[in-house]
């Protein structure tokens, strides 16, 4: 009997390793970094609409109880800007957390363009009013947004079966703004340069392509426009400036390779999450 007892046991623990060694495989691996950026499927663009949060600080009319002139006063008020614009980019994954998911790396280049309206707005008993003509400035900005993101799903490992995928996100937006007053002569556009900090959180579902639509924040101070004197037509009487302080994106995006993605098929002997893997 103890001639039969040793194989045994030498076989039942291989049995108990054989699981143990299959779950080892079973893992998303990881390319090296750049190979990504050569990867067509990889790359997504989108529209962008802007809501623009800011603050006018300067010199306003101050009108009286019965609708007259009363003079100039120095204030703060706050003011928004609308607008539009695009991007393509890329999130280029760097590290596994799991089977269908990973951390990744985040590029863009945006193009947008916003207008900050009824800058000249007249003031009475804590009261703003618009007043024609209105004066009004343009905002042209490229933007790099960079940053680091947390996938899951099918655009995560470029799969075609797995229909859903979401993605949360955070970094830093370098931007080159140029400002000028719209219907105004005499004024030169001011350019300034902005470095804040963003997050967002983006939901993707599969329809053919992969299709996306995204909510990110950013939050930080920048100038944006200085003006140092009255602007013409009794439209302001003295210097005034705006200062962007957060920005609200809401974005439309595609992924137009996605449809090449080559991960479609339950039946064969890999794991067809991951290319690199084959099951036993």
């Amino acid at each position: 009997m103890d001639f039969f007892k040793k194989p045994l046991i030498i076989l039942a623990l291989l049995l108990a390793a054989l699981p143990m060694r299959g779950l080892a495989q079973y893992q998303f691996t990881v390319d090296p970094f750049f190979s990504y950026f050569r990867d067509a499927g990889r790359y997504e663009i989108g529209g962008n609409y802007i809501m623009a949060n800011g603050e006018y600080d300067g010199v306003a009319r101050a009108i009286d109880g019965f609708g007259n002139f009363a003079g100039d006063t120095t204030l703060k008020r706050k003011i928004t800007g609308t607008g539009v614009g695009g991007f393509i980019g890329i999130s280029v994954p760097i590290k596994a957390t799991g089977h269908i998911s990973c951390w990744a790396a985040h590029f863009e280049l945006q193009a947008n363009q916003y207008s900050w309206t009824d800058l000249n707005k007249t003031y009475s008993n804590g009261n703003f009013t618009d007043v024609k003509p209105a004066l009004n400035a343009s905002t042209l900005q490229v933007a790099l947004p960079m940053g680091i993101e947390w996938k899951i799903g099918c655009d995560a490992i470029e799969s075609k079966r797995l229909n859903f995928a979401t993605a949360l996100g955070a970094g830093v937006i370098p931007a080159f703004n140029m400002t000028s007053l719209e219907n105004t002569s005499g004024f030169n556009s001011m350019s300034s340069f902005g470095f804040t900090p963003y997050v967002k959180a983006e939901g993707t579902v599969f329809l053919g392509i992969a299709v996306k639509v995204r909510v990110m924040y950013t939050l930080g101070d920048v100038r944006m426009l200085e003006v140092d004197r009255a602007v013409p037509n009794s439209v302001t009487d003295g210097p005034f400036r705006i200062v962007s302080n957060s920005d609200l994106i809401l974005s439309f995006i595609i992924m137009p390779f996605s449809g090449h993605w080559s991960e479609s098929a339950w039946w064969n002997t890999h794991d067809t999450y991951n290319k690199h893997d084959r099951l036993n």
